[in-house]
């Protein structure tokens, strides 16, 4: 009879294993979503601090800034138009960068309340 709570005990202990696996899956990839999301809002706010301080658009750094800025946009790149140049791009490059933050936080939450 002890053999069988033991066996009993060891199937749980089997099941409790898989969900701490999945688990730790999930806080991984809640940790993960998060750092690529907070990177998408850097590259983002390094592009608007590169133009608002008027650095040289033709430098490489600034280039491939420029270019992956121009990707991470989300569609709102041309959201607004205001007159002022350097406003265009505090408002089209900000907005997805904080909509970015905002999915980080969102999806990284979801994916650890899973985890538990």
């Amino acid at each position: 009879m002890s053999s069988e709570s033991g066996s009993g005990s060891e199937r749980g202990g089997a099941g409790s294993g898989l969900g701490a696996v999945a688990g730790r899956s999930l806080g991984v990839l809640a940790s993960l979503v998060r750092i690529v999301t907070v990177v998408f809002a850097a590259v983002l706010v390094v592009h608007v601090v590169l133009v608002v301080t008027s650095a040289n658009p033709r430098n490489g750094v600034a280039t491939a800034v420029a270019s992956a800025a121009d990707h991470l946009t989300l569609g709102l790149g041309d959201l607004f138009a205001p007159s002022s140049p350097s406003l265009e791009v505090v408002l089209n490059y900000g907005l997805p960068a904080v909509v970015w933050l905002l999915i980080g936080i969102v999806v990284s939450r979801l994916l650890g309340a899973l985890a538990r």
